[in-house]
């Protein structure tokens, strides 16, 4: 019997993970099903945001196709119909117990899974320094749910289990309460990664240079120090470490249970977190390593390789993957890849190209984006001053510096690469609108040199 379970969290970033190199978080679970798993090497989220991102997975169908664009709010999103495929509904057609815990914000994707109710159980903070909010309350609920479901079950029909957990998504709390100058917090932070210094905002894409003016939570950085930006990185590991804790918990009680060692493990992410590279926190906009990149591991059961699959994929594979996996036939209308074979080889299928998207978070501006990823190259482009950007992966992990305009010939090939994407997946891209008033695209380039004048994207 094959069975199941997998751990979506909540703007995750790659970096952050010991396997993807990381040295300063703690995670002892996820780093145990990474020892005994493989990860995907570049794994990208469809949309760096958490509703469409979500709803592409479950759907398995690009934002484009779904629609699902947008957070809501100033953009409100009509929720999928049952003419879209959905995860849930095949493996319940096929027998198993489908079942989701925590945090849903599918635009209807879910459709097929056993839903719990998201609520919250408010706990005390252990760290003053790192005071939860409505997240882990609502991470503290979907713990004890699911417990209660695994000590309960039957077993008597293969399981298919999803845990959404919402951290480290408290860390965007702790900006808000956090925001302005202030004195950092006592004791060893941990260093600014490699591409803090942002010495090629100039050079960017109107929306990027402009960030801060779109998005609430880097405009409330304006008079942070250095320290203030490693004190972030700190209470980032810490809210992350707290997602660790009830991963374990979770694991742990399964271990006692009639399928313990029929279980196969899947964790990612819907989207990263800019981690401080550019002086940036949370996500928003930007199409950078650090929010489409996410961590992508299998574990358990049915996984018979180690360490990391070199390639790119999508997590919009995981739906063809997992049917794959449990010997379940594909429905029309997915555009995912099948990598099953990373937990047999360890290997990823040879891709062309892998793609992300932005649109909007609330609905205040709009800013259409593409990011397409072809071996080393990547390549983004945005609507709005027909914004383009290309960096050299290998030679340039970090993103720092914007080459487009240095090499005419690689730009040509990889704008013919995203014309020929958007042509064969029916991408409205080039057809779309931007929104973005003057007065947020008025002050002097540089995050630090906001005004004040913020688009209402995250009250």
């Amino acid at each position: 019997m094959k069975n199941f379970v997998i751990f979506q969290l909540d703007q995750l970033a790659w970096r952050a993970l010991k396997v993807y190199g990381s040295k300063d978080s703690y995670t002892p679970n996820i780093d145990k099903l990474c020892d005994n798993g493989v990860a995907a090497e570049a794994a990208y989220s469809p949309c760096p945001l958490c509703q469409p991102s979500r709803a592409a997975l479950w759907s398995g169908q690009y934002s484009h196709r779904n629609r699902v664009w947008s957070n809501g709010r100033n953009w409100p999103i009509t929720p999928l119909d049952d003419s879209f495929p959905a995860l849930g509904e095949e493996f319940k057609k096929a027998g198993y117990k489908a079942v989701h815990f925590g945090k849903k914000h599918d635009g209807g994707a879910l459709r097929g899974f056993e839903c719990s109710e998201e609520k919250e159980t408010k706990i005390p903070d252990e760290d003053q320094r790192f005071p939860f909010n409505m997240d882990t309350y609502a991470d503290k609920y979907t713990l004890d749910e699911t417990l209660k479901f695994i000590s309960s079950y039957s077993y008597d029909k293969p399981l298919c289990m999803v845990v959404d957990l919402i951290n480290p998504h408290n860390i965007c709390g702790f900006v808000g309460k956090n925001k302005g100058p202030h004195e950092p917090f006592s004791g060893t932070l941990p260093p600014l990664p490699e591409n803090y210094e942002f010495d090629d905002i100039e050079n960017r894409s109107t929306p990027v240079k402009y960030l801060c003016c779109s998005h609430v939570r880097q405009s409330q950085t304006v008079g942070w120090s250095d320290d203030n930006f490693r004190e972030y990185i700190a209470a980032y590991n810490y809210y992350l470490s707290v997602a660790d804790r009830y991963i374990g918990s979770i694991i742990d009680s399964l271990e006692h249970t009639p399928i313990k060692d029929d279980i196969t493990y899947i964790l990612l992410s819907d989207h990263g977190d800019n981690m401080a590279s550019r002086g940036s926190v949370t996500k928003q906009v930007t199409l950078y390593e650090e929010v489409t990149r996410v961590p992508f591991i299998f574990s358990g059961s049915l996984v018979k390789s180690r360490g990391i699959a070199k390639g790119i994929c999508s997590t919009l594979d995981l739906f063809p993957t997992l049917l794959s996996l449990a010997d379940i036939k594909r429905p029309e209308g997915l555009d995912g890849v099948d990598i099953s074979q990373i937990v047999t080889k360890g290997t990823l299928p040879e891709r062309e190209y892998v793609t992300s998207e932005w649109f909007t978070e609330w609905g205040y501006t709009i800013s259409p984006g593409r990011m397409i990823r072809r071996g080393n190259v990547k390549y983004i482009r945005y609507l709005e001053d027909n914004g383009e950007e290309l960096y050299l992966l290998d030679k340039d992990p970090f993103e720092k510096k914007n080459v487009a305009k240095e090499n005419e010939k690689l730009l040509a090939e990889m704008r013919a690469l995203l014309d020929s994407y958007i042509k064969t997946t029916d991408d409205p891209f080039y057809s779309l609108t931007v929104k973005a008033d003057k007065k947020w695209r008025s002050h002097k380039c540089g995050y630090q040199n906001h005004k004040g004048i913020t688009a209402p994207e995250d009250k």
